[in-house]
């Protein structure tokens, strides 16, 4: 039997290491940062994504008194950005802007060579948005109700437009679909720039979209905006309804965020989180992110992970329901 003196010794070790340890911790948290942070997009640059990104860590960079590098990772979903992130050391200095992309890849791809919600850690949700749901000016219908009718009435015979398989507005309208008891037909396009000329012609009858990128033909009557993927209406427009009011439940949308490899230290989390706070709620940023049609969030890291964990869950019904698989 080893002496009672012995494993005292050893077990103060133990704790004299741990303490140390939480010691050399908190002393990098103080001090973080001392380099330039690099955050891997899963966007080319140019796009509206990358212009939230760049506001956004344009002006924390300012407030943590550290430059922040975007570098665009593109291609594979967003796959290639995340698990460049997740294999990057977790010291902060290193993150992911993080997407709906994140969220549904958890259950589009039938291998991941990571775990979104094990390998990394929400940082911040900054940004979120809802979409509108656009409808050829070509049909009678005012509103989703009536584009329900519509299909149920033809079942089969109207179809949606989307950015391609496993992209947000296909997954919503799969999901409002499924939702509604509706059948109606996909067909993927390559952007939006397309979907509009057919959506104006009558051969695309439905699609999702940002708010304003269909103004001018909204105006002419070409295209009509059948309501808001949001729970409730918008406060700029009280007469465009929420999809929620005919299909109770469905809220679909974008939003914009950071994450971290799993592992890194609690305190400098929370130091990106509070940056990321205190950077969206600068009015020249959220006046900014406002004419985009999006809305500024000032959520904690721990409202932000509890939002991401209900994402996956959403958008794992959303590929349910589209029966879409994609295999890497």
């Amino acid at each position: 039997m080893r002496p009672l003196r012995s494993l005292t010794t050893k077990a103060s070790g133990i704790a004299l290491g741990f303490a140390a340890l939480l010691a050399s911790v908190a002393a990098t948290a103080q001090t973080y940062p001392t380099k330039p942070i690099l955050v891997i997009s899963p966007y080319a640059g140019g796009g509206g994504a990358d212009a939230v990104v760049r506001l956004l860590t344009q002006y924390a960079g300012t407030l943590l008194g550290q430059q922040f590098v975007i570098e665009p990772r593109s291609g594979a979903g967003g796959n290639i950005a995340a698990e460049a992130v997740v294999k990057s050391p977790a010291d902060g200095y290193s993150l992911l802007f993080a997407t709906p992309l994140l969220a549904i890849n958890a259950s589009l791809y039938r291998k991941l060579n990571y775990d979104p919600q094990k390998n990394l850690t929400i940082t911040a949700v900054s940004v979120t948005g809802p979409y509108v749901m656009y409808a050829t000016g070509n049909l009678p219908m005012k509103n989703a109700a009536d584009f329900i009718a519509q299909a149920k009435a033809n079942p089969g015979k109207l179809n949606y437009g989307s950015l391609g398989v496993g992209t947000g507005p296909h997954l919503g309208l799969a999901l409002f679909a499924s939702m509604a008891g509706i059948e109606i037909t996909h067909v993927p396009y390559r952007g939006f720039g397309q979907i509009l000329p057919d959506l104006v012609s009558g051969q695309v009858h439905l699609a999702l979209n940002a708010i304003g990128v269909a103004d001018g033909f909204v105006q002419q009557g070409k295209v009509k905006m059948l309501g808001f993927t949001s729970a409730k209406r918008l406060p700029g427009f009280p007469d465009v309804p929420a999809i929620a009011e005919t299909v109770p439940g469905f809220e679909v949308g974008g939003w914009y965020g950071f994450a971290a490899p799993a592992g890194t230290p609690p305190a400098i989390v929370e130091r990106l989180n509070a940056d990321f706070v205190r950077a969206v709620n600068m009015p020249e940023v959220s006046e900014r992110i406002l004419k985009m049609g999006l809305f500024p969030e000032s959520w904690n890291r721990a409202d932000s992970a509890k939002y991401f964990a209900r994402e996956v869950d959403k958008w794992g019904r959303a590929v349910k329901a589209a029966g879409a698989k994609v295999d890497e």
